[in-house]
């Protein structure tokens, strides 16, 4: 960790990389080859796992998208393709394309792998299945993903769901961030929320931040959830979702020099 300025004031340290708990999640839309080098040698530090979000990865030429993961392994952040596009994958091919899909992150040299369900119906044990060959047959780390986009999911069953996805061989488990938002008001649903981390350990979940893709979610309530989940568990919660320009924002609450932060004796 590099010398910082203010350094007798005391701000509290945070871990080193690699990092198991406190992990922040940078999701990136296509963000230019010099602006992501940018954002990571400010915040770099900082960023645990970049993800590729949707399908980008599809459309970009193989060249920039090379070009994006190695400026992520470069910074140390473990780059990701969105669980979005093997749920394109397999709606277009079937679950037998699969096999193609992680062996071509093997080409790309992408080392970890999202397994989701929230945008297609792909059963328990399929799932489960795509999660165990992924990492025992193509040597992924795997981070599953459990809810829906668009439903309402009991809570039992996104802890059953968030369990099977860990037993499968997931490091860690996507919540998807549809579940813990109000639909009128995009506000944190605490009995969801707190529902989650009883039956499960925190430290095995990754809570995503809203976006604007979620009905009714606004600015404020992006930044609403990020100060909900430091506040509500530590500052070694796992958030995911995080904008590129949002991650020293995080980081400042993670720290307790930030908005609205805590001051005491």
């Amino acid at each position: 960790m590099e010398k910082r300025a203010f350094s007798s004031i005391g701000i509290p340290a945070r871990s080193e990389k690699p990092r198991n708990t406190g992990i922040t999640m940078m999701v990136d839309f296509g963000i230019g080859i010099e602006e992501q080098r940018d954002v990571l040698e400010l915040a770099g530090e900082f960023i645990d796992i970049g993800k590729i979000a949707v399908g980008v990865a599809g459309i970009l030429s193989e060249k920039n998208l090379l070009a994006k993961i190695d400026a992520y392994k470069k910074f140390r952040v473990t780059p990701f393709l969105g669980g979005q596009f093997l749920e394109y994958t397999i709606f277009k091919h079937g679950l037998d394309r699969a096999g193609y899909y992680f062996e071509e992150h093997r080409r790309l040299g992408l080392e970890m792998v999202e397994i989701s369900d929230n945008n297609i119906d792909v059963a328990p044990e399929d799932k489960f299945e795509l999660i165990r060959r992924a990492r025992e047959d193509f040597g992924l780390k795997v981070l599953g993903e459990v809810g829906t986009k668009t439903e309402v999911t009991d809570v039992a069953a996104i802890i059953e769901d968030i369990q099977g996805c860990l037993s499968a061989g997931s490091w860690k488990v996507f919540v998807e961030a549809a579940e813990l938002v109000g639909k009128s008001d995009g506000a944190p649903i605490m009995e969801m929320i707190e529902g989650i981390s009883r039956g499960c350990n925190v430290e095995d979940i990754i809570f995503e931040l809203p976006g604007p893709w979620i009905k009714n979610v606004h600015h404020f309530n992006v930044l609403q959830m990020q100060l909900f989940l430091v506040s509500h568990f530590g500052p070694e919660v796992n958030v995911a979702n995080v904008y590129p320009d949002k991650v020293i924002y995080l980081e400042t609450l993670r720290t307790g020099v930030g908005v609205s932060a805590c001051l005491e004796k």
